[in-house]
């Protein structure tokens, strides 16, 4: 991770005559570390002066995670030149390729911001699936200066717009906001798989489509070749940054020349007998006091490894930890926790998968791996003498996976004869990283899917199909023997979840493989749950229902879980439940969004988010691939967004929202309720649709002399997420005389409603088929041909932003409407602040609050 101190942390920076001092990286890389003597290594010195490449290649060991930090954050925030600070992304986007890895670095970059006392100008968020209030922050303040930490699941899922773990009409903002102004850093590349590609194209895709403000990625591995991170869209790498000669003197030469003896041990060759002579291994070769660590290339080996060294391990041996990527997130963290304690005086033996490859910054007097393919051996060979602790050596022990099933998974069979000749020729020798990471070993050719263009367009509508199948975007983010989904365990009342049961948190989720779900569902084990995205209901899963990144429910009953083992069918329950206050999920018929503390009037609401679209493009600036035009059209969205909330649908609702006995204090329109609101009279009603049609209305003036009127109707129905490119009939509209579209109906009447800036829709009838091909008056484009027509002109990228900003606004003047608390500190200093106040942003606090967000 990068050097550890323990001396009293530097300040911020300080003021002189009135003058901010700005500190140097060498300053701040101290503060951060927490130690007045601590000097950065000459490359992250480089990287600080001269910017982050697209390649960085150094040993494992070498201090990555902090160049992939410490040198951003200081060009962003402390760099002299101002010119410099407001060229440099305002986001860092850190993907690594395991989960167990995303908390540990979370918790370090935390930790390296505190230090240098940054913690209230730096947000560090988490990606990891499940709701979460970090995730308010983040998107309510997306100008703020942050650092995103998260699996390439979860982070390259959002960037095809498809995000695990995510409700659907959250897609399109992660997605727009994601892709504006971002530093993205790729970590440990030789895990990614079809990942690695799909981050190169993206960054291709990126600056041929244009995006709102210039995004950059870094790919950072020991083992990584420039043309591995070639695609047909990224022909090139620019910017390449190695150990240099003044790098491997000093501190980091300790690291770079720590020797292994590498020794292939005899173990049992049958699956059946395997584990246990492993652990018999693993014992005798244990030297107490220090940490012995095995790798394991499945799961399924990792666990019955574990459970015969607990039969040989005796009271006041080694304490044996478990470690794999199928925990939920306090069970991971405990065992994490376990791992930086102290060690006993009988030492410790960590059994572990791949998880312990990448970012770990763990090390070990004795390592065994399976053979595997070789730069993963590389990697793993980097956690035993990792800082050259035992000047005497260590031990790099191996053999051969063990015959049976699955022998060489997840990797080829080739790759892994390979790294076994390579170790074979290593016999006896003692090695260096350096030394292996150079050695001349060629795994087979992978040929992965390719994202193209025409893919992620395609992407961009996020309506699923009529048979409510979606697009899987795994085969660009994982190898499919690898890909999971996340399951939450609760009490179930009835063995079914409630009306008003609650999205799983981020606690609760535990990664389990596509195929353990799928033989559940199969061979009916016990019930799995799903959401239903149009009714916002939880039902019974279907094998179709089981995909990667999907989340589902199931009981405590059902078992599949063990807070020491993790994820395994052949685990019996209970299992313990973490479920706390979480939002409901709304559907196609819930407008939870319009509660509020007050009773909030329609041009006041408008008027607000207006404003609020005008702020946030603000602290973003520059907007360079914006051009005015398309910012006031955003504004322009804003103040028409809710006009449908003028419908008698709606105000029925807003009505009935009142307890018995009291009415609403006026005619209204009404934007938000001082109450909950129920479903809509009408299933699937959107009041969204009925504002887009009315401004697309002939007979309507309030875009008369617009040059972007199709780009503003469709922001205005963008604002929830649900209508988007393509918009059609719910299940049983069209069959209905007369036929619906979500909930509207032919010749609706809206109007006359007051709006802002004096503007007035007179009355008129909205007319539902010019959704439709051939079917708007007068020959107009349909809707479909209209949002293609943005797609082609925009790009994904810069319309999703600007969709963003539209529906980021409605969430901030919705949630000043409560009561208001400080909102969190988002400036640096006096000269970046924006000079206009926005409204106040209360801290999110429970149930409600979650509920009115989303």
């Amino acid at each position: 991770m990068g050097h550890v101190g323990v001396r009293p942390s530097c300040q911020l920076h300080c003021v002189w005559g009135g003058v901010r001092v700005r500190r140097t990286f060498v300053e701040l890389f101290r503060a951060a570390m927490n130690d007045v003597d601590a000097r950065p290594y000459p490359y992250q010195e480089r990287l600080a002066a001269e910017g982050l490449p697209e390649l960085l290649r150094v040993p494992t060991g070498a201090g990555k995670t902090a160049a992939g930090v410490l040198p951003w954050l200081w060009r962003r925030l402390e760099h002299p030149e101002a010119a410099v600070r407001a060229g440099e992304a305002r986001w860092l986007v850190f993907v690594l390729p395991l989960r167990s890895l995303v908390e540990q670095t979370a918790a370090v970059v935390r930790e390296w911001t505190a230090n240098a006392g940054l913690a209230g100008a730096v947000g560090v968020h988490v990606f990891m699936g499940g709701e979460d209030r970090d995730d308010d922050a983040w998107r309510m303040g997306p100008s703020r200066t942050a650092v995103f930490i998260g699996t390439q699941d979860m982070l390259l899922s959002r960037l095809l717009m498809r995000g695990y773990g995510e409700s659907r009409a959250q897609w399109p903002v992660s997605f727009g906001l994601l892709h504006s102004g971002v530093q993205f850093v790729f970590d440990e590349t030789q895990l990614m798989g079809p990942g690695l590609p799909t981050s190169a194209q993206l960054q291709g895709l990126r600056e041929q489509l244009g995006t709102g403000v210039p995004s950059r990625s870094m790919w950072m591995s020991a083992t990584l070749a420039p043309q591995e991170v070639c695609t047909p869209d990224h022909r090139e790498v620019r910017g390449a940054v190695e150990l240099g000669e003044d790098d491997r003197v000093g501190g980091l030469a300790v690291r770079l020349n720590a020797v292994r003896q590498v020794e292939r041990v005899e173990v049992p060759e049958s699956a059946a007998a395997y584990p246990a002579g492993v652990a018999q291994v693993l014992v005798a070769r244990h030297v107490p006091g220090p940490r012995t660590i095995a790798v394991f290339n499945t799961v399924e080996r990792a666990v019955a490894v574990q459970a015969a060294l607990a039969k040989l391990v005796r009271r006041g041996g080694p304490e044996v930890v478990l470690l794999h990527s199928r925990f939920r997130p306090p069970e991971r963290e405990r065992l994490m926790d376990e791992l930086k304690a102290p060690l006993s005086a009988a030492g410790q033996i960590v059994v572990s998968t791949q998880v312990l490859e990448a970012g770990v910054d763990l090390s070990s007097r004795v390592l065994f791996t399976e053979a595997a393919l070789f730069s993963s051996v590389v990697q793993r060979a980097g956690r035993c003498n990792r800082a050259g602790e035992f000047p005497d050596g260590a031990n790099l022990l191996w053999s051969p996976p063990p015959y049976g099933r699955g022998q060489y998974a997840p990797y080829e069979p080739e790759d892994v004869e390979t790294a076994v000749e390579a170790l074979t020729s290593l016999e006896g020798t003692c090695v260096t990283s350096t030394m292996l990471q150079e050695m001349p070993v060629v795994a087979k050719p992978v040929v992965h899917p390719v994202l193209r263009r025409r893919d992620l367009l395609q992407l961009f509508d996020t309506m699923p199909d009529l048979s409510g199948a979606d697009i899987d975007v795994s085969q660009w983010i994982r190898d499919g023997q690898d890909t999971t989904a996340l399951v939450a365990w609760r009490d179930l009342t009835d063995g079914r979840p409630g009306e008003r049961e609650v999205f799983p948190a981020r606690e609760e989720l535990c990664p389990a493989p596509v195929g353990d779900l799928k033989t559940i569902v199969k061979d009916s084990l016990g019930p799995l749950w799903v959401l239903d995205a149009a009714e916002g209901a939880w039902r019974r899963a279907q094998f179709a229902d089981i995909r990667p990144g999907a989340v589902l429910l199931t009981s405590t009953a059902s078992g599949w879980y063990d807070s020491k083992l993790g994820w395994g069918l052949k685990h019996r329950g209970p299992v313990t439940s973490l479920v706390r206050t979480g939002r409901v999920p709304d559907g196609m018929s819930k407008d939870d969004a319009s509660c509020a503390d007050r009773w909030v009037d329609l041009i006041e609401h408008l008027e607000d988010v207006e404003r609020e679209v005008g702020l946030l493009a603000e602290g973003l600036a520059p907007l360079d691939g914006l051009s005015a035009g398309h910012l006031k059209a955003a504004q322009l969205a804003g103040r028409y967004h809710d006009m449908g909330k003028a419908h008698s649908v709606f105000a029925n609702t807003v009505r009935r929202s009142c307890p018995e006995g009291e009415q609403p204090p006026g005619e209204g329109p009404w934007a938000k309720s001082r109450h909950r609101m129920g479903r809509h009279e009408r299933k699937y009603f959107r009041h969204e649709l009925i504002s887009a049609l009315a401004l697309l209305h002939p007979d309507s003036t309030l875009l008369d002399g617009s040059q972007h009127s199709d780009l503003i109707a469709y922001l205005a129905a963008a604002h929830h997420g649900k209508v988007r490119v393509s918009v059609r009939s719910m299940p049983g509209e069209a069959e209905r005389v007369p036929p619906r579209v979500l909930g509207v109906e032919p010749a609706e009447e809206v109007g006359p409603v007051e709006l802002p800036g004096g503007k007035v829709l007179s009355r008129i009838v909205v007319d539902p088929s010019v959704l439709f091909l051939g079917g708007g008056p007068q020959g107009a484009p349909s809707w479909t041909q209209r949002t293609s027509q943005l797609l082609s002109q925009l790009g994904p990228f810069r319309l999703a932003l600007l969709e963003a900003l539209v529906r980021v606004a409605d969430w901030r003047a919705s949630q000043a409407y409560r009561t208001p608390q400080s909102a969190p500190d988002q400036a640096v200093s006096s000269e970046e602040q924006s000079p206009v106040v926005p409204l106040p942003i209360p801290a999110p606090a429970g149930v409600f609050e979650q509920e009115v967000l989303w």
